[in-house]
């Protein structure tokens, strides 16, 4: 395989995938490149170059970007999490230690690689490809050079890197159906530069002495580019003999099973099992005259063997067209590290339908049309003068300037000399043509008003209903990225199991820490005379076994958080009216508004616990279960216990305030019944 001349395996599954593609009406090819130029606004391409074609203006009205951006937009609305969660019958330990919840780990450590795939952005460019393409694709790989957290936490070596790759870049070896882990194969087409693939055989040879799968000098540059997706893939730069040319290179991917000794997780010895003949019977053991052998006790012995099981491994080829570059790498892991979605399914085919490819049509419709009305007044639309040459030498249609007539006849009217024709009308019906054809297009694909921000926010509640009803076209394709992301889940669950090890894991843990009073002693509850404490969110580094993930099963899911404008608007108006009608303290209220409404939020809430603690250690507080006292110098007035007073409490701190300075300095002295009665003076109750 790794001669020159010859063409690798990996090779040979290109050309029937590339076959395939083309084999498609329209090829797939041709319509990846339409849909991505259509996207962009090259929209009168390839068109013939007539007399008429070149006269005739070529406008573009977008709505095909303007439709997928408001589609993607509203996708990505709403922020998505992956999380893990043990089978019901589970108790959600590791099998290590029974103190620490598995699940917890996984889920946190995938935050972190989201965090640094930077996922939200490369979703919304996952849908914007599926709308272009009608495909998406995340390819996920392992690094053994990478440096986990820079090298902070210790040697630690190897990091799992995401990359999206073009749908047209990836080939099922069962194209009739979408599912992933049933394909016989899957080929991943890119390319490199000549340098960093030679390298990259050098360092898998000095990592692995023994194989070399393929002559160095078998990768060569090529231009095998046009099959790649849009106008930039198929321009590169010139080749040369530098390395700097680039080559097309293939990841094989497949799937293959062996046999292997089930070990005991605590003792890591074989597993033992008793032999049973073909009607599911126990073996016994006989001895030399054949007759059944039994232990001390009377009870027979059977014959033991080792438990055996199959195990499914992925293997990973990466070749060129004529060179191997390594060749049938066990990877470990149980799934393709390939999580493919479409945005809209089809039959029997791992292909999905762009949203662009129904939309063109329409497109060129409006276009056209809009090119025709401005050729016409661009023609008719202004008026023509009309003059007697016999009489006008030239025309002169500059303003002010006099134009001399000669030979004109005693009381000849001027409307003999010179005239102009009005303009022609044109018909009102091309221009409601072309809005209807915006309209209706629009209405089909569910890009209503209130999705495009063509409304005013009045009231939330209809829009609310308004915004969910237009959503309803998009269910099956958000249906397909929630499992697109669930998909990913998996994969990384698998990865981390199959690299990991024992390595550090940087998470959220809370802690009870006490509360620290003015002069940095601790603060004692009064009533109890215990430490009092608060629960505190800290981000620690933690050491965790990731292999056990290889003998654990969790259920995965995309978790989704509305954030959308409308319901965000709903979300402050419910917690506002809480707050008003005193349901909701004020740690309370401060603790579900959203960030962005309140600078240093979190900040002021605990400026808030530290007042209230404090004002429950002073002298002259209530013990728990009286009412309290509003307290002085605009601190917030206290509920039993020592907590923030509910909502109407406000309206009495503000009243207190509007008192006159002597009475405000005797408020919270005075009895109870005193206070009640200052404030119904002063409205507050």
């Amino acid at each position: 395989m790794g001669e020159k001349n010859s063409i690798t395996q990996a090779w040979r599954y290109y050309e029937n995938g590339r076959t395939y593609n083309n084999s498609l009406s329209p090829s797939q090819y041709a319509t990846v490149n339409t849909n991505i130029e259509f996207f962009i606004g090259n929209q009168w391409r390839n068109l013939p170059q007539t007399r008429a074609m070149a006269c005739l203006p070529k406008p573009v009205f977008n709505i095909i970007k303007r439709i997928t951006s408001l589609f993607v937009a509203s996708l990505t609305a709403s922020g998505v999490a992956i999380t893990y969660d043990p089978l019901q019958y589970y108790d959600g330990t590791n099998l290590s230690d029974s103190s620490t919840d598995a699940s917890e780990y996984a889920t946190a450590e995938v935050r972190n690689l989201l965090d640094k795939f930077k996922m939200e952005y490369r979703i919304r460019e996952a849908l914007f490809d599926g709308a272009q393409t009608g495909d998406y694709c995340a390819h996920f790989y392992w690094d053994p050079d990478a440096v986990p957290y820079g090298g902070a936490f210790g040697p630690y070596r190897g990091e799992i890197q995401m990359e999206l790759v073009d749908g047209i870049n990836v080939m099922f070896g069962n194209p009739n159906t979408p599912v992933v882990e049933k394909q016989p194969y899957i080929l991943i087409v890119g390319r490199d530069t000549v340098d960093s693939l030679r390298e990259e055989k050098r360092r898998y040879e000095k990592r692995n002495p023994g194989k070399k799968p393929g002559v160095e000098g078998g990768i060569q540059g090529d231009m095998e580019y046009f099959e790649q997706a849009g106008v930039g893939g198929k321009h590169e730069l010139i080749q040369s003999d530098d390395g700097h040319d680039k080559c097309l290179f293939l990841y094989l991917y497949t799937k293959k099973s062996h046999e292997e000794d089930v070990l005991d997780p605590k003792t890591g010895e074989p597993v033992m099992e008793i032999v049973r003949d073909a009607d599911g019977n126990p073996v016994p053991e006989r001895d030399d005259k054949g007759f059944p052998i039994v232990d001390s006790s009377g009870v027979p012995v059977y014959k033991m063997r080792k438990m055996r099981r199959y195990v499914t491994t992925v293997h990973v080829t990466k070749a060129t067209r004529n060179c191997v570059i390594y060749e049938d790498v066990d990877t470990g892991l149980s799934r393709y590290p390939i999580a493919w979605g479409n945005w809209e399914k089809q039959k029997n085919q791992y292909h999905g339908r762009a949203l662009v490819t129904g939309i063109i049509p329409n497109q060129i419709f409006i276009n056209s049309m809009f090119a025709m009305v401005m050729r016409h007044l661009q023609l008719m639309g202004f008026p023509k003068t009309v003059y007697n040459q016999d009489l006008i030498g030239q025309w002169d249609n500059e303003i002010g300037q006099a134009i001399g007539v000669r030979g004109m006849q005693p009381g000849q009217n001027i409307g003999q000399v010179a005239a102009n024709l009005q303009p022609a009308d044109m018909s009102n019906q091309i221009i409601y043509a072309i809005d209807k054809a915006m309209a209706y297009t629009k209405e089909c694909l569910g890009a209503t008003d209130v999705q495009m921000g063509a409304v005013k926010p009045d009231n939330t509640s209809a829009l609310m209903v308004l915004q969910s009803n237009s959503e309803v076209p998009l269910e099956n394709t958000r249906s397909g990225l929630y499992e697109w992301i669930e998909d990913i889940g998996a994969i990384l669950l698998d990865m981390m199991g199959t690299y990991y090890g024992k390595r550090p894991l940087v998470r959220d843990r809370e802690f009870d820490e006490p509360v620290m009073g003015a002069g940095g002693t601790p603060m004692i509850d009064q009533t109890t005379g215990q430490m009092i404490t608060q629960k505190v969110t800290r981000r620690v580094a933690e050491d965790f076994d990731f292999s056990q993930f290889k003998h654990l099963w969790f259920n995965v899911r995309a978790n989704v958080g509305a954030t959308t404008y409308f319901s965000e608007i709903a979300m402050v108006q419910t917690l506002d009216n809480l707050r008003r009608d005193g349901t909701l303290d004020v740690l309370a209220y401060l603790e579900r508004i959203p960030d962005k409404l309140i600078p240093k939020r979190t900040e002021l809430i605990q400026e808030l616990k530290r007042r209230a603690l404090a004002a429950q250690q002073a002298p002259g507080t209530t013990a728990a279960g009286a009412s309290a006292p509003v307290t002085l110098g605009g601190e917030p007035p206290e509920a039993p216990g020592g907590a923030p007073a509910m909502g109407g409490d406000l309206d009495a701190m503000k009243a207190v305030q509007n008192m006159p300075q002597n009475i405000q300095q005797r408020f919270s002295t005075l009895p109870q019944k005193a206070q009640t009665a200052l404030l119904k003076v002063q409205g507050a109750e």
